[in-house]
């Protein structure tokens, strides 16, 4: 074998710490979500060094790039397993991101110089969505938006279209949500001309799973998003439409965003996608109970919960105005120390200039249930509200990390035999 460089040695015993530390914490931070030893074992396969490109001719071999079939066609019965999940005929996979589905949207889907709308980044849409499409040339406009519910205000809309530009694209970038939009309303008021495109990043296994409204159903004319937030795949990005006209522009612009779109993480959205089929519909309908119930024991132990007049959250995402407490940052550290990992965030419509944004969605896929997220609002409680030393809670933070992850699982076993078969002792 061929021997380790110390320093590759140091970044790998480096990470392992970083993956036990991680093992005994709860993870509540609405963007991240489990991958299974399933999933990530394509990462130690021949997929993760490959490119893998279809033949020119639909099943033929490419001779360019031979020996790549069975790659191309794990993508093609992934793709279709995808579409059925999200009710689309088309399916594209060269996304690497979410931000490299909103880049091939946007460039897609609206021609230079031509009027778009979009979430402001204060009203929760996403901070790369702006700057992505002015540097693609769009006159990139606010979408209105009403906020007790920070979904768009389709009458603010209906009267600002009366005067202004009418949006050749209609980009739904809310990666701050907790409800709904009302796509039947919005395609009334902007047209039939207008594309609509929801980025479904944070609620795709939502989606998927059928506990959230289905866009592409509801008058959306494409998706797109990230597949590692409600939807437990690896670190990649997808776009999905019914339209085949659509579908060519997007795989296009794709084609030219993206050289390659890393097979082994395809792999791993094929095996996470299969999962999603096993287990997607409870797991999607428990991470949106086990949100309201965490809402609810929040704001029954007195903290500020956003939403709570219109049952705290449809979604996985719950945000706390923390400010009536203590500093966001403050809050965030003290639970950190407690074993707990949140989001200190700007939140829309919050005058404080942070609050916590929680999501459920990760420790849902875990295993946790009601009596789990309860102990959770206790452990919120003590630490911020009761001030208890974070130190003194640790311990009941670790037994529920436990309960959910056992340090003796299959994939820390797998972990040990690499670590060791790499010189090193193994995950802590």
């Amino acid at each position: 074998m061929t021997r380790i460089p110390p320093d590759a040695l140091a970044a790998l015993s480096q990470a392992s710490a970083h993956h036990a530390a991680g093992r005994r914490r709860l993870h509540l931070v609405p963007s991240e979500n489990q991958l299974s030893l399933a999933a990530r074992l394509p990462h130690l396969m021949d997929a993760a060094i490959r490119y893998a490109f279809p033949g020119p001719s639909g099943g033929a071999e490419n001779w360019a790039w031979p020996g790549r079939q069975d790659l191309v066609a794990i993508e093609r019965a992934a793709a279709q397993r995808l579409g059925a999940q999200l009710g689309a005929e088309y399916v594209n996979l060269k996304p690497t991101s979410g931000v490299s589905a909103l880049t091939v949207a946007l460039s897609a889907l609206a021609g230079l110089g031509e009027t778009a709308f979009n979430l402001a980044e204060r009203d929760g849409g996403h901070g790369s969505t702006r700057f992505i499409g002015t540097r693609l040339g769009l006159a990139m406009h606010d979408l209105p938006v009403d906020p007790a519910t920070c979904t768009p205000d389709l009458n603010a809309l209906e009267s600002l279209l009366a005067t202004g530009p009418r949006p050749a694209l209609v980009y739904l970038d809310s990666f701050m949500c907790l409800f709904p939009v009302d796509l039947a309303g919005l395609r009334e008021v902007v047209g039939p001309d207008a594309v609509i495109h929801y980025d479904a990043s944070h609620t795709l296994g939502l989606i998927a799973g059928g506990a959230w409204q289905n866009p592409l159903a509801e008058g959306a004319d494409s998706l797109g998003g990230s597949t590692h937030k409600t939807y437990p795949g690896p670190h990649k990005g997808l776009l999905a439409t019914n339209d085949a006209g659509f579908a060519a522009r997007l795989d296009e612009h794709a084609s030219h965003f993206v050289s390659h779109h890393h097979p082994a993480d395809v792999v791993a959205l094929a095996v996470a996608s299969a999962e999603m089929d096993a287990r997607g519909s409870a797991y999607a309908h428990a991470t949106v109970a086990n949100a309201r119930r965490l809402g609810a024991a929040l704001a029954g132990r007195g903290f500020t919960m956003c939403g709570e007049k219109a049952g705290f959250t449809d979604c996985h995402q719950l945000w706390i105005d923390v400010a009536p407490l203590m500093d966001a940052e403050e809050a965030a550290r003290r639970l950190f120390e407690a074993g707990i990992v949140v989001n200190a965030i700007p939140l829309p419509h919050v005058t404080a200039p942070a609050g916590l944004r929680l999501g459920v969605q990760e420790l849902t896929w875990a295993g946790m249930r009601e009596d789990g997220i309860d102990e959770l609002a206790e452990i919120f409680t003590a630490v911020l509200r009761d001030g208890r030393d974070p130190a003194t809670v640790a311990p009941r933070t670790r037994a529920l990390a436990e309960a959910l992850a056992p340090s003796d699982g299959p994939g820390e076993q797998v972990l040990r035999v690499a670590l060791a078969a790499a010189g090193i002792g193994g995950a802590a």
